[in-house]
């Protein structure tokens, strides 16, 4: 408590300035049978007999197989000022992911079967947190405070295992994971189009495409949360609400991808439609959906509630100590530059790869 030395400067508005320091580790078990080599049991037919008791290969095992191993730092202070109205706590975090555990995929033809658990690589998380608490009204019968709450992430794909090479995931294969980048950071490759006859209608042939690339981050890198409280009427009333964003990411639009593949309604599929849609479906046809890429950035009226005390001797007569009558309303609306259905919407990224290894 860096507030409470000699040295540190008095003054009026800071009630109590703390530093802080941690460091923390942790391991992952594989699962109980990930490491062991077994059979699984199963019918088969021999020379048309009757059904034959039989076993196959299980899982390949994996004698070599050792815990996950996760170390993190975080530093950073505790403010509180004017009398305790307002506290801000500010952390700066960086973990890292050794010896991760993946479910590697291998060629059936090895011994049929798909995938086995391995120790590969290792991941960074780093980035900020910020807490900001603020009362603004604070009476007997009032009071009006808000909470703002913020983050940053840089999550990175550090190493991989030797003679293991980038591993795709998402839909399509649209994201790669390899070292130096993010985990399930999008990759495509881009286009340029070009209607060289003049007749409004591209074709595949005025296409040109370039090298698979680093698109961006499909994880928000950066979040904020504003979360205010008021209550009324002796504080038996009480309103509270929840408004948050998240940005820095890209989505892949699959609703518009099924919709320009699949002859529905897709507008580059018409004559007439502006060149910049006829080209994203063009692309598509070549399996190339970096056109389908967009901005994944939101901000969410994520909840708001009201709630109000009953008199005491209505919850007595029930039998209760209190009986408050709370109404809630979620996901109240979105803004977001997004033409898809939703920008939280998700597709399952943890195609051999866990999710644990984003903060």
């Amino acid at each position: 408590v860096m507030s409470d030395e000699s040295f540190f400067p008095q003054t009026s508005w800071i009630n109590t300035f703390r530093l802080r320091a941690t460091y923390g580790a942790s391991g992952q078990i594989p699962g109980s049978t990930d490491a062991l080599r077994f059979l699984s049991p199963f019918g088969t037919t021999i020379s048309g007999s009757a059904d034959q008791p039989g076993v196959t290969l299980g899982s390949l095992g994996n004698a070599g197989l050792k815990p996950e191993y996760t170390a993190e730092t975080e530093g950073g202070f505790d403010l509180t000022m004017f009398d305790g109205k307002s506290n801000i706590e500010l952390t700066y975090y960086s973990k890292t992911t050794t010896d991760a555990l993946i479910e590697r995929r291998v060629a059936p033809s090895i011994a049929g079967v798909t995938a086995r658990f391995e120790n590969i690589g290792s991941t960074r998380n780093s980035g900020l947190e910020i807490v900001y608490n603020q009362k603004v009204i604070d009476t007997k019968g009032t009071g009006l405070d808000f909470v703002l709450t913020g983050s940053t992430l840089k999550n990175e794909l550090v190493t991989l295992g030797a003679g293991v090479s980038d591993i795709p995931s998402g839909n399509r294969n649209t994201q790669l994971n390899t070292p130096g980048y993010p985990l399930y950071g999008l990759w495509g490759r881009t286009y340029t189009y070009n209607d060289a006859n003049g007749d409004g209608i591209l074709v595949a042939g005025e296409l040109t495409y370039g090298a698979n690339q680093f698109i961006g981050p499909s994880f928000p890198t950066r979040e904020l949360a504003f979360t205010p409280t008021l209550e009324l009427l002796g504080r038996k009333l009480r309103v509270s609400g929840q408004l948050d964003s998240k940005w820095g990411m890209k989505k892949l639009n699959n609703t518009k991808r099924h919709q320009c593949q699949g002859g529905q309604s897709c507008q580059g599929l018409y004559a007439g439609a502006p060149l910049e849609e006829q080209a994203k479906a063009v692309a598509a046809a070549a399996s190339v959906f970096t056109g389908f890429y967009e901005d994944g950035s939101f901000t969410r009226f994520r909840e708001l509630s009201v709630s109000y005390q009953m008199p005491d001797s209505w919850a007595k007569a029930l039998k209760a100590e209190r009986w408050n009558l709370v109404l809630t309303g979620r996901n109240l609306g979105v803004w977001t530059q997004f033409t898809g259905v939703d920008p939280e919407t998700t597709v399952n990224n943890a195609e051999g790869l866990p999710e644990r290894l984003l903060r």
